[in-house]
């Protein structure tokens, strides 16, 4: 059975860009470091911040893409997590924003591109590409959604905050996301800020109502792998609003790490 957990029933339980290429340290591939400003392609758009994990062998990967206006950056707690249990972090940009099917169609593009970058780059950087984590909030879960449910096993798992908000369900000829999910899609844990039926809040509405990605629990249900959902809604109102709480603990139960 799929999990949806109302955050306040965990509250007890958890504690609380720039394009150009910007280098912090490099040193070998099997050493920690961070580069910021990596291009992906040929558009000043297409970067990556890399922060790679110290390791022996080759590392994990988890994939971030920002909401709507924001950037590439993350804060250092996630990443220093993801670190320290061997797994690199590459945080990619395309459009900073988007608001239209054109849009997103370029942010699909730009997301082929940056995964066929980061495959044919896995030696550079010690990344093992057979073990990837897809993930992205709001903005970014609709450009990652995607490639995120093609069949690859070297895709183990999306993690997703406010994700797939309510415009993109407007004009289900041109997509549904629900329609690409399939018997193959990976485990996939949501994260939202707020409660169901936010979306039609009488005062303060939110269009990343849980709701949406209650869709795609009922669509991995209906294909007989409900057991790979987790849905967590009502952060935003508990005493730890941290959108990545989660992540490292689900990293942990997908990836194959390196012992």
């Amino acid at each position: 059975m799929h999990r949806v957990i109302f955050f306040f029933a965990l509250a007890t339980l958890i504690l609380s860009c720039e394009s150009s290429w910007q280098v912090d340290t490099v040193d070998s591939p099997t050493e920690g470091f961070v580069l910021k400003g990596v291009p992906y392609g040929p558009e000043p758009r297409q970067f990556v911040d890399i922060y790679k994990a110290a390791s022996d062998c080759p590392t994990p990967v988890y994939f971030d893409a920002h909401g709507n206006g924001g950037t590439t950056n993350m804060p250092s707690s996630i990443i220093n997590a993801l670190n320290s249990l061997g797994i690199s972090v590459i945080a990619w940009e395309s459009l900073t924003s988007v608001n239209t099917p054109s849009e997103v169609d370029t942010g699909w593009a730009d997301a082929e591109l940056m995964f066929e970058w980061t495959i044919t780059h896995a030696d550079t950087y010690n990344f093992d590409v057979s073990n990837l984590i897809i993930g992205g909030s709001s903005r970014g879960s609709i450009l990652s959604w995607k490639y995120g449910h093609r069949a690859d096993p070297r895709i183990k798992g999306l993690y997703m905050y406010n994700a797939l908000p309510h415009p993109v369900w407007s004009n289900p000829i041109w997509w549904n996301p629900a329609d690409d999910v399939t018997a193959s899609s990976p485990p996939v844990f949501f994260v939202y800020k707020r409660e169901p039926g936010s979306s039609t809040h009488p005062t303060d509405p939110d269009t990343h109502d849980p709701d949406n990605g209650m869709i795609i629990v009922d669509t991995y249900e209906d294909l007989g792998i409900g057991d790979r959902t987790t849905l967590v809604h009502s952060v935003g109102a508990s005493d730890n609003t941290d959108k990545y709480q989660f992540l490292a603990e689900f990293a942990s139960t997908v990836l194959d790490l390196c012992e």
